[in-house]
């Protein structure tokens, strides 16, 4: 099990972007983006390598989730287009920015990310037949628990995600955390990101 937060934020690479259908698994590099942003010439991004994550914590509150987290004091966040909440290490941040703002990385990197977002749920499912809806497929699925929140906890195969899934308290969403990276993760990672997640009043 892994117990520091230090070794989740390193050698880890960013999740595919989630739709309303969540994507498969897998792990994934720059190179693919910056191919095309090579052969335009674009300026190359500084060589920025991964920032681990401080010790000290700080609390992220996200009101449109309804839920408080605490993370690496050093660590940035961003939102997006979709409302999804992606929290980075600096030196991740970084490249991203410049990639998106034309840039091309240097080298393929791998990143480590974590993302909250909601999916709607009108019809009030109950979350393993939601899970099912969304084609999450993990016949070991575990239970676990935010405050008195019942949580179901994914791992699809081949593991480079774990994912967490509640219903929201007071509306017809369900709420996702999301962990990815080119390393293996284990339901208990999971488990570490909701000791660290309260819901707010």
């Amino acid at each position: 099990m892994k117990i520091q937060l230090l070794v989740l934020f390193t050698g880890a690479l960013l999740g595919a972007g989630m739709s309303l259908a969540l994507p498969r698994s897998g792990p994934t590099n720059l190179a693919s983006e910056t191919n095309l942003a090579s052969e335009l010439g674009a300026t190359p991004c500084p060589d920025i390598a991964e920032v681990p994550a401080s010790d000290s914590l700080r609390t992220l509150e996200l009101p449109q989730f309804g839920v408080a987290i605490a993370i690496p004091e050093n660590f940035r966040t961003r939102t997006l287009p979709d409302g999804t909440v992606e929290i980075l290490d600096p030196g991740t941040f970084e490249v991203l920015r410049c990639i998106e703002q034309g840039g091309r990385a240097i080298a393929p990197r791998g990143m480590y990310s974590f993302r909250i977002r909601s999916l709607p749920n009108p019809a009030n499912l109950a979350l393993p037949d939601f899970l099912r809806q969304q084609g999450e497929a993990d016949p070991s699925a575990q239970s676990g628990n935010l405050d008195a929140m019942p949580v179901l906890i994914t791992r699809p195969e081949p593991g480079y995600t774990v994912r967490g899934w509640f219903k929201s308290p007071d509306s017809q969403t369900v709420i996702v955390l999301a962990e990815s990276c080119d390393c293996e993760l284990e339901y208990d990672d999971m488990r570490l990101w909701l000791q660290r997640t309260r819901l707010l009043p």
